[in-house]
């Protein structure tokens, strides 16, 4: 076997993994992009985790991985636009003086209460896994006084996919409606 560059110089990893636990973390909104959607836009957020034992977390897992992880995504539906509302709500809430303006990058810096719940997803392998993530924003007085619920695992349903147990079939060939893959 020929030698890997940069062996040497790469940090061994031989313990656990940090991960997140489901609750309510004060977070800081580091980074904000807007796309425009068919329905009105969606806002990616990113933020770390600004107070307590997590503190800085999702910082630690970019340095561990170059990949950002602190994402919360938020619709803006031109039809609905309730949802929107509560999570700009809870962003003035928890930051005196604030006032939405229409400007997402005026959203950088603000501090906001993080809800985390886990849910599953199937990996690559096939494996059934469970990942923990910001499920809902609120006010850091919610999340101070504990007046939230932690959501409960969203299970993937055993609605998994493997495609060496799928049936094969000739598309120019009748089937009838039991040899669906989908049914």
């Amino acid at each position: 076997m020929e030698k890997y560059e940069g062996y040497d110089e790469t940090k061994a990893f031989t313990g656990d993994f940090e991960q997140m636990t489901p609750g309510g973390y004060i977070a800081r909104i580091k980074a904000v992009t807007s796309v425009q959607k068919d329905y009105g836009h969606c806002l990616t957020i990113e933020f770390d985790i600004a107070e307590g034992e997590k503190k800085g977390f999702f910082q630690r897992k970019f340095d561990e991985t170059q990949k950002w992880q602190g994402k919360y995504y938020q619709t803006i539906k031109k039809d609905d636009l309730r949802f929107f509302k509560g999570f700009i709500t809870a962003i003035e809430e928890s930051n005196s003086g604030y006032k939405w303006d229409w400007n997402e990058n005026g959203l950088v810096g603000k501090m906001f209460g993080a809800i985390f719940g886990e849910e599953e997803y199937q990996n690559d392998k096939g494996e059934i896994k469970v990942s923990c993530k910001c499920k809902q924003v609120r006010s850091i007085k919610t999340i101070k006084d504990g007046k939230f619920l932690v959501p409960e695992l969203k299970a993937l349903n055993n609605k998994t996919f493997n495609a060496s147990t799928m049936p094969t079939f000739n598309p120019f060939e009748p089937i009838t409606d039991d040899e669906l893959p989908w049914k």
